[in-house]
């Protein structure tokens, strides 16, 4: 086997640890994973955005403050931090159409669910519009969406085909159409768990949120890879 980063050969060698917890095996090496840097806390308890003494940050506290919004996202978790490493890694694994990485982020992606999800009943990725899932290939929130085990479902549809990457907060705030309902059946009464690889101002992620509640999910949280 051979590092999903840098191509070296991995040991094989299978730990007592990996055989009692039927954990994945690392997917790359140690020097490749170590500037990979996982965010620790104190940190904002609604976004895991790094705050001292685990206060609320002025993002969430705004969002909060707004009828519209307040208490739609109960809360995400994200595990990196958006350093130039990961940064790399994460325009390879999206824009350079190497799929093969979301098995890097396997063990993570389980570990982080059984932390803070188990309440989850089913993993809902963030779409894709039809233009960008055609450019790229696959969804990469879907991808990650895999690596955790709880059904998957697509209750949601992608209509807005700009990058949300390249809008200020205030440009996405006045976009309020990003998704539409595919669906309904299957969500009613369900605490639904989104997917998504980068959250930064959280508007996609309550966007979705909102449209699901109004739908009929009991409540709506949010694992995204990274924090940025």
């Amino acid at each position: 086997m051979r590092c999903l980063l840098c191509d070296a050969r991995l040991s094989e060698t299978v730990s007592w640890k990996t055989l009692l917890l039927m954990a994945e095996p690392p997917a790359a090496c140690q020097d490749c994973l170590l500037p990979l840097k996982k965010l620790g806390g104190p940190y904002c308890p609604v976004c895991s955005r790094s705050m001292p003494d685990n206060q609320e940050c002025s993002d969430c506290f705004r969002w909060n403050k707004n009828r519209e919004w307040a208490g739609v996202l109960t809360k995400n978790i994200s595990i990196y931090q958006y350093n130039e490493e990961m940064k790399a890694v994460l325009a390879r694994y999206k824009f350079r159409g190497d799929a093969e990485l979301s098995k890097l982020f396997a063990g993570e992606m389980n570990k982080t669910y059984r932390e803070h999800f188990r309440e989850a009943e089913a993993a809902v990725p963030i779409p894709l519009s039809e233009e960008r899932l055609y450019e790229r290939g696959f969804n990469q929130a879907e991808l990650l969406a895999k690596q955790i085990p709880i059904p998957m479902l697509h209750p949601l549809k992608r209509i807005s085909t700009e990058k949300q990457s390249k809008k200020s907060r205030k440009e996405r705030l006045q976009n309020l159409h990003l998704f539409q309902l595919s669906y309904a059946d299957d969500i009613q009464n369900k605490h639904l768990l989104l997917i998504d690889d980068l959250y930064t101002t959280g508007f996609t992620v309550r966007q979705a949120a909102k449209i699901l509640l109004e739908n009929g999910a009991s409540s709506v949280s949010s694992l995204t890879l990274i924090r940025g």
